[in-house]
């Protein structure tokens, strides 16, 4: 799937929660999904803190919908214009 896909698919299932998804430029996760090794891009999210069951509830949708092994929650970036 393009990051560009990923990214979207992310930002549909975080944003009702106040938050915005970012792919982390060059860092990747090596990981296994079913029998097989894999090395993906990590979803950053940006925002307000929602809570701990919101971010297991987003953290696990992402990881399940699409090949994506890491979520992280960044709780210090000042967003501007969506950005």
């Amino acid at each position: 799937m393009p990051d560009e896909e990923i990214l979207r698919i992310a930002n549909e299932i975080a944003v009702p929660y106040g938050l915005v998804a970012e792919i982390l430029t060059g860092i990747y996760s090596v990981g296994v999904q079913g029998d097989e090794g894999t090395y993906t891009p990590v979803i950053n999210l940006i925002g307000k803190f929602p809570g701990h069951n919101a971010l297991e509830k987003i953290s696990n949708e992402i990881t399940n919908r699409m090949l994506v092994n890491r979520v992280t929650f960044q709780i210090a970036k000042k967003i501007i214009d969506g950005k």
